[in-house]
């Protein structure tokens, strides 16, 4: 049996993305060229966080067919963050260290949410990329726009889901 593993887009699906967002009017073609511009460079400078991300949503794929998810999803990616700060910390390597923070490991624990937990150091440096990932991720999911998700929801997870992913253009 093959182990399940979740594929980070391409350079070229993220371009795709970012042309399917303006075509659709959800972002303005400045907004466009902005993101094109910094995607190329923030993936080759996030490939760690991007790592961490793609290993979470790996566990979502590993226990979305479990009779009890969250309670095993949740274990495995809390252990995760945990070990993985530990295994940094022990190498000295305290910048990938600081990925694993506080803030990952409590997002770590909601329920569904937990999966994008990294997002969380990926907005930090590399903002236009979260919002584009975000996009192309749910897009390819649902078939509609992070930005449509947002807009659907209650105020408290809306709030939370544009935090974890500002608008890269936005204070």
């Amino acid at each position: 049996m093959d182990k399940p593993e979740v594929k980070l887009p391409t350079l070229e699906e993220l371009e795709a993305t970012i042309h399917d967002l303006r075509d659709g009017g959800t972002i303005t073609p400045a907004h466009a060229k902005h993101l094109e511009q910094h995607v190329v460079e923030q993936m080759d400078q996030s490939k760690y966080v991007l790592k961490n991300l793609a290993g979470h949503l790996t566990i979502g794929v590993v226990f979305a067919f479990d009779v009890v998810p969250l309670p095993f999803g949740t274990i495995a990616r809390v252990t995760w963050v945990a070990v993985a700060r530990i295994l940094e910390t022990l190498r000295g390597n305290v910048e990938r260290a600081r990925v694993h923070s506080l803030g990952v490991f409590l997002i770590a624990v909601i329920p569904w949410f937990g999966y994008a937990a990294y997002l969380l150091p990926l907005r930090e440096h590399s903002r236009e990329l979260a919002f584009v990932l975000a996009n192309h991720s749910w897009m390819d999911r649902t078939g509609d726009t992070y930005e449509s998700f947002i807009l659907s929801k209650p105020k408290p997870i809306a709030k939370f889901a544009r935090w974890l992913v500002p608008l890269p253009w936005s204070n």
